[in-house]
């Protein structure tokens, strides 16, 4: 009797990709996966995704991917070794909703660590079957950033940047969970009431997506049964929509003030820059100046320009003072300039003040002119 011929297999060399693909059904399962173990499941996805957006899957065939162990590590070894060897036990599950089941896969049953020229590998085998739930992305599916997950240190965190993205690619700012289902995805123990849910899981996951992925994550209840949460509403915000969000409040909050009102925090606001009183004059007698002034202030405040070392400098030439010189009238009397300034500030004088102190955002500031409201 002839031997069954052996299944075909497709061979990915590793080539890191900064994108990674996946399908929504993976984003979306339950998963057993340590913080290590996901990583290596992430570089995997980062070659497979990448194969099928290229039209690279090949249908009913075996994929063989290696990860460079220098991927993951540049000398704890050992752990990755331990972290590759239990991955070939862990489960993902999918929900089936029309039949209200689970359905269970062990999806890495071949996994191997190889010495090739010095370097070590993790060769990891999918079977035909398998693929589709990783790489089927269809109309939807999820993307996200390969460097910002492999940054996170908790396997929640690496979960919930999964579940945003999911719905941050397709403009989705607002989404629902049942609590019971988010736990199920998050693979949280049973043990876990919904305070621990709470604090060990979604706190944790929060405060590292802040930190390293800049996305502000928030939620709520948005049903409860007696007083049992049993379904959350969460809001993804960006670091930088945050920041566009201070800059329009403070200038709404600009736009009510009175021209005298305006003045007063126009020098407030030049007394936490170096700018010599000749250039303040000019800054506060035009309108357009003085926009820019505040726009700017709040800006380097609420994070917008990051970018900027020397905010003195860029100010300067942002309000084309660093292609002025003195005016001559400016410097006959600077004394008399001196005794004229506090007559327009109710702040010291600017020699006291320039660059010593905390920075003050305009809405603090604003608080010192606007009459608290009376009821």
């Amino acid at each position: 009797m002839p031997k069954a011929a052996p299944t075909p297999q497709q061979l990915s060399l590793f080539n890191r990709y900064p994108t990674n693909y996946q399908s929504n059904l993976f984003t979306e399962s339950r998963q057993e996966f340590t913080e290590l173990e996901k990583k290596i499941v992430t570089l995997l996805v980062n070659q497979l995704g990448n194969m099928a957006v290229q039209g690279k899957i090949q249908p009913d065939v075996n994929v063989v991917v290696t990860i460079p162990y220098g991927e993951l590590t540049k000398d704890r070894y050992e752990r990755i070794t331990e972290a590759a060897e239990s991955l070939s036990k862990k489960r993902i599950s999918f929900k089936d909703d029309r039949n209200n089941q689970f359905i269970f896969i062990t999806p890495f049953p071949f996994v191997q660590s190889l010495l090739t020229e010095g370097r070590r590998f993790i060769e990891i085998k999918l079977l035909a079957d398998v693929v589709p739930h990783f790489a089927a992305l269809g109309q939807r599916y999820t993307k996200y950033d390969l460097d910002v997950m492999l940054s996170l240190s908790s396997v929640y965190a690496q979960r919930m940047f999964e579940i945003v993205s999911m719905h941050f690619h397709i403009k989705k700012m607002r989404f629902t969970y049942l609590v019971e289902e988010l736990r199920n995805i998050l693979n949280c123990p049973e043990s876990y009431r919904y305070v621990d849910f709470k604090i060990n899981a979604l706190e944790v996951a929060q405060r590292e997506l802040r930190q390293k992925a800049n996305i502000i994550l928030e939620w709520q209840p948005s049903r409860k049964e007696g007083k049992r949460v049993v379904e959350l509403e969460f809001q993804i915000r960006t670091a930088q929509q945050l920041a566009v969000e201070g800059v329009q409040e403070d200038a709404e909050k600009l736009s009510a003030l009175a021209p005298h009102e305006l003045v007063i925090k126009g020098y407030e606001v030049m007394a936490q820059y170096q700018l010599k009183p000749w250039q303040k004059d000019l800054i506060i007698t035009d309108p357009e100046l003085l926009e820019t002034l505040f726009r700017l202030h709040s800006e380097f405040l609420n994070g917008m320009r990051p970018d900027v070392k020397n905010r003195n400098k860029y100010l300067a030439k942002s309000l084309g003072m660093d292609k002025l010189k003195q005016p001559k009238t400016a410097a006959r009397d600077t004394q008399t300039s001196k005794a004229l300034q506090p007559q327009l500030s109710f702040h010291r004088p600017a020699s006291d003040t320039r660059m010593s102190g905390q920075a003050q955002s305009i809405g603090s500031l604003l608080g010192t002119i606007l009459p608290e409201k009376k009821g």
